[in-house]
This record gives structure tokens, C-alpha cells and sequence, in this order.
């Protein structure tokens, strides 16, 4: 009777202690949310674009808070209008809310779309820890700015995984929106046609149109159109500065790093004293640099499926391991990207953790070392800002964390995944 007692005693312990944590977290997580919504994010300019939206004005035209553009689409106003009603502060905060919903969500959607069940119970436990360690620094940036980059991972990998799954409306109807308020996921479209998934990308397209014409109803079709004049003009690639793409310290991409590279005196008015470029091209053989390494990119995509166009792929492993490397590309080959994009590169770090932890002993010494040094770098290179912050004037100078995402392409092409361990 006594062991029972204690026994019960023990169990009840264990739950009560479970439930202290859990409300401990949650009030940390609240505090947390309280304080960064107190912040002037990128939110506040999507919620005075829906309200210049709703007075008509040209919201691509017109620019907020220190000069601002929006650059997101018409629907996105549409669909977060009601929160204007709502004193900032709390408007910011439930979006903030949303973000850790949506994170949640990630959290599950990995479990399905990695073999994360074939660990061992301790295996994990590190294989979560890891990931949340590597991914922290762009998780807290895109909460610290009120981004929207959170919900586009989402969208683009619940997506996926509901497409793999046969449900095809719901999966495309995701993908489709995360086109439509920003244009980076229709990177998929191209890949779910390799794949033969003809019918998901017939309604990506689909819906994707659907989504586009829908201010129409509520904004007229000359404002539309004056609209999406701008729009396109605002976006376009071409532009000078997209070539250049220094006129922010905290952009990154391959354009910004190819341009600090190989422009000597780019104009960047917050560039420190300190020679970062190997040469000094013109804009044109700078655009050319550009062009081409975007495609050799793009092109190395091939290297990840591994089969000839049409043919289905059934390993999930495989599967997660080339759409992490599409993904990974996103913040890279698009121009104009700041800090918190990087938050695509996230299924690239889950995939080589997951790698190391499950098939470490399979792997040669030199492998095995080659990977662990990378992978240290990669972290330091992405992290540093959070780690030792009072250096960020030189991370962002040098572009580090744009090298941390050139190290993950290399270090996820090494872990190429073994024979197919089963059928989805």
C-alpha cells in the first residue's frame, strides 16, 4: 500500500511539475510576444497599407514610416484590414500570436514530412533541440520585426506535405496564397511539375489567379490595375537597384554579396572602412556575374532529384532532402532580401541534423569531420548577431550570413540520403 501510495504520489508529482512548466513557459511566451509588439515592425506598415488601401490611395506609390515601400500584395491588405480596427499594439500582438501558431504547425508538419520516427526516444530529443538552437537567431528576427516570413515557410510546407498526401485543392489553395502575398514560394511550381504533379500545379496556377483578381470586387477595376501597374514596377527585378541591392545594410542575398564582391565602390552609405570586394566590374558584367550564378543554382537542382522529369518520388527522405535545398535557394536567388528571409533556410539545417543523428555512423571519418566543421561554421556564420551582437556593424558589412547559407547548400549536397527507407 505503501509503494502504491508512493507511486501515485510520484505520478501526481511528475504531472503537477509538467503543468507548472507549462504555465511558466506560457507566461514567459506572453510576456515575450507583450513586449515585442511594443516594437515599430514591419506590421505597422502592412496595417497602414490596408487602411490607405481602404482610402483609395496608391499603396505601391506611397511609402511609410522612415520611406518604406510595401511590397506585398493587394489581397493581404484585404484579408488583415479587420485588425486596423484594433489598437496597434494589440493588432501586432495577435499577429505575433499567429506566428507562434503557425511555428507550432512547422513543428508538426516536419513530423510528417521527415522520417523523424525512426530515431531513437534520445536521438529526438537533440534532433529537436539542434534545430531550435540553429534556427533560433532567424525565428527571433522575424518575431522582433513582425514579418510574414513565418507563414510563408508554412504555407509553402504544409503545402507540400498535403500535396504528397493527395490532397491536392487544400495543398495547392496554400501554396497558391503564399504566391500571391509574396511571390518567393512559386519556386514549387516548377518542382511539383518535375514531379508530375500536374493536377497541384494546375491549381496552384489556378488559384493563384483567383487570388489576384479578387480585389477587383472591392477596389474597382481601374484602381486594380493602377495598382498592379505599380506593383509590377516596384518588384521588377531589373531595376538598377535589385542589381545592386546594397541600399539597405541589412539586405542579403547572392546579389548583395556578389555585389559587394565584385564592385568596388558600391553605394552603400553604412559600409565600414574596410575592402570587402576581390574586383571592380561594371554594372553590366556585374548583372551578367549575377545572372549566371542564379542559374548554375538553379540548375544544380538537378544534383537533388536525381531522376529523369516525370517521375514521382516516393522517399520521404529524399523528398524532404531536395525540397530543403529548393527552399534554401528562395533568400538567395531572389534580389532585395532582407535578414529575416532567411528563415527558408530552416529545412535545410532540420534535414542535415536529422542526417548526422541518424546515419552519423555511416559515414567516413573524413565525411564525419568535414560535416562537423561546416556545420559549426554555418552556425556561427548565421548566429553570430545573437550570440555577440555588438559586432553586427561588421556581419552585415561582410555579409556572413548570406556566406552561412553558401556553406548549407554545400553541406546539404554532401548528405545525399541513403536507399529509400519507405514508402510515404
Amino acid at each position: 500500500m505503501l509503494i502504491a501510495d508512493k507511486g501515485f504520489v510520484t505520478k501526481n508529482s511528475i504531472s503537477v511539475t509538467k503543468k507548472l512548466v507549462f504555465s511558466v513557459g506560457l507566461l514567459a511566451l506572453i510576456i515575450f510576444l507583450t513586449i515585442e509588439s511594443s516594437n515599430k515592425g514591419d506590421f505597422h506598415i502592412f496595417l497602414e497599407a490596408s487602411k490607405s488601401l481602404m482610402r483609395g490611395e496608391n499603396i505601391y506609390e506611397k511609402t511609410y514610416f522612415d520611406g518604406y515601400h510595401y511590397f506585398y500584395s493587394i489581397l493581404f491588405t484585404i484579408i488583415i484590414y479587420p485588425l486596423t480596427f484594433l489598437p496597434t499594439h494589440l493588432a501586432v500582438f495577435l499577429w505575433l500570436c499567429l506566428n507562434i501558431f503557425f511555428l507550432y504547425r512547422l513543428y508538426i508538419v516536419v513530423k510528417k514530412l521527415l522520417p523523424v520516427y525512426l530515431l531513437t526516444y534520445k536521438l529526438k530529443k537533440w534532433f529537436w533541440v539542434l534545430s531550435v538552437i540553429f534556427s533560433l537567431r532567424l525565428i527571433w528576427e522575424n518575431i522582433h520585426v513582425a514579418q510574414i516570413t513565418i507563414l510563408l515557410l508554412y504555407l509553402c510546407m504544409e503545402g507540400i506535405n498535403l500535396i504528397h498526401r493527395k490532397k491536392y485543392v487544400q495543398g495547392s489553395l496554400l501554396i497558391a496564397l503564399g504566391i500571391n502575398i509574396k511571390l518567393l514560394p512559386i519556386v514549387l511550381l516548377p518542382y511539383l511539375l518535375y514531379r508530375r504533379k500536374f493536377r497541384a500545379a494546375g491549381l496552384i496556377v489556378l488559384f493563384s489567379t483567383i487570388f489576384l483578381l479578387i480585389p477587383i470586387f472591392l477596389i474597382g477595376q481601374d484602381d486594380f490595375n493602377t495598382l498592379m501597374t505599380t506593383w509590377i514596377h516596384l518588384i521588377n527585378p531589373l531595376n538598377t537597384q535589385y542589381v545592386l541591392d546594397v541600399e539597405e545594410r541589412s539586405f542579403h542575398s547572392l546579389t548583395t554579396l556578389l555585389s559587394t564582391l565584385f564592385v568596388e565602390n558600391v553605394p552603400d552609405i553604412y559600409a565600414l572602412k574596410i575592402k570587402r570586394n576581390i574586383a571592380d566590374v561594371s554594372l553590366e558584367n556585374l548583372g551578367r556575374i549575377i545572372t549566371l550564378t542564379r542559374l548554375i543554382l538553379i540548375a544544380f537542382t538537378l544534383y537533388f532529384l536525381r531522376s529523369k522529369p516525370l517521375q514521382k518520388n516516393k522517399d520521404p527522405l529524399h523528398r524532404f532532402w531536395e525540397t530543403s535545398y529548393i527552399l534554401c535557394l528562395i533568400p538567395l536567388i531572389f534580389p532585395h532580401q532582407q535578414h529575416y528571409a532567411f528563415l527558408f533556410i530552416i529545412p535545410a539545417y532540420i534535414y542535415c541534423i536529422y542526417y548526422v543523428l541518424q546515419f552519423y555512423n555511416f559515414l567516413s571519418v573524413f565525411k564525419r569531420n568535414l560535416v562537423i566543421v561546416f556545420m559549426s561554421i554555418i552556425y556561427l556564420l548565421v548566429n553570430l548577431k545573437l550570440i555577440l551582437g555588438s559586432l553586427n556593424d561588421y556581419y552585415e558589412h561582410f555579409k556572413i550570413l548570406t556566406y552561412g547559407a553558401v556553406f548549407l547548400l554545400i553541406t546539404i549536397s554532401i548528405l545525399t540520403p541513403p536507399k529509400p527507407l519507405k514508402n510515404s
